[in-house]
């Protein structure tokens, strides 16, 4: 996931590129020079890494720095800090089945994670705004939509964002294409679009998105059906998303990312590893077969 590259479905071209690299101790400068012990590194410390989301043109969009496992975020230059301060809360609702957790942005918008799904909710409208999809094939169809005004206050453009299933960052990727407006602020929404792909072999992928209000004579859409594989790195991963006034599409993006990385510690899941993605491919296939040998076996 923090190794991918977001394609435009329309296009085919790059949107998003999504980088992580190991920060190696001789390159991390040393504010304490004058103490004899700061210059000798610490062999029990945590692996220091660095994540940059940029946009087609290479400009660095969001910057995580990670000390292990915890991140420090920066989003479009405003310094975020850790997780409860991307949700806005430090406090989370556990349940024996589902995690709940906020969004900074809107108070009616919450994070909702099982073990089989992640999903952002709208309790105000009861509508499901975004769906992560993990190892599935698309195939898309198309549907009729019946002319209709649509209100101003909902002309918000829906887009679809999948996330490349973890692959070699050696290999080349293979694309889908989408289409993505560059910020929230866009003066014509316009159904868009995005696929993420990894810069791996065959990984590829888009979503459907509705038509929005500045085309209400619209009558055709985009509209995708997506299966299953059960397979870890068989098909891709999407993450169907539509647009809030008061939240950059990075921010969502983002925000989806963490909280797949907090679902799978919540419910046992392979945990997310910053390791090569066919490594961490066997590591979740393994693991999906043991819990399916023991459910049997039960």
């Amino acid at each position: 996931m923090l190794n991918s590259s977001l394609i435009d479905v329309s296009t085919g071209e790059r949107a998003y590129e999504i980088v992580t690299t190991l920060v190696l101790p001789d390159s991390e400068t040393n504010a304490d020079s004058g103490d004899l012990g700061s210059s000798i590194p610490d062999v029990t410390s945590k692996e220091r890494r660095h994540t940059r989301m940029t946009d087609f043109a290479g400009n660095t969009l969001v910057s995580i720095a990670w000390n292990g496992r915890q991140p420090d975020i920066i989003i479009l230059g405003e310094k975020v800090g850790g997780l409860t301060n991307l949700f806005g809360s430090s406090t989370v609702r556990f349940m024996p089945k589902i995690l709940l957790v906020p969004t900074r942005f809107d108070t009616e918008y919450i994070w909702t994670a099982t073990a089989n799904s992640l999903t952002l909710f709208d309790y105000d409208s009861e509508t499901t705004k975004g769906t992560f999809y993990q190892n599935v094939i698309r195939v898309p169809t198309t549907f009729k939509l019946r002319p209709k005004p649509v209100a101003p206050s909902t002309s918000y453009a829906s887009r679809c964002l999948p996330v490349a299933s973890p692959s070699s960052p050696s290999s080349s990727s293979s694309l889908s294409s989408c289409s993505l407006p560059s910020s929230p602020s866009s003066s014509s929404p316009v159904p868009s679009l995005v696929s993420s792909a990894s810069s791996s072999p065959p990984s590829a992928s888009s979503v459907r998105i509705p038509s929005c209000a500045s085309s209400p004579t619209h009558t055709e859409t985009p509209k995708s059906s997506f299966f299953p594989t059960h397979l870890p790195g068989v098909g891709n991963n999407y993450l169907e998303f539509s647009r809030h006034p008061l939240a950059h599409d990075v921010e969502i993006i983002v925000s989806f990312l963490m909280m797949e990385i907090l679902r799978r510690g919540r419910f046992v899941l392979t945990p997310y590893t910053f390791e090569k993605p066919k490594l961490w491919q066997l590591k979740e296939t393994r693991d999906l077969v043991f819990r399916r040998l023991r459910g049997y076996t039960v």
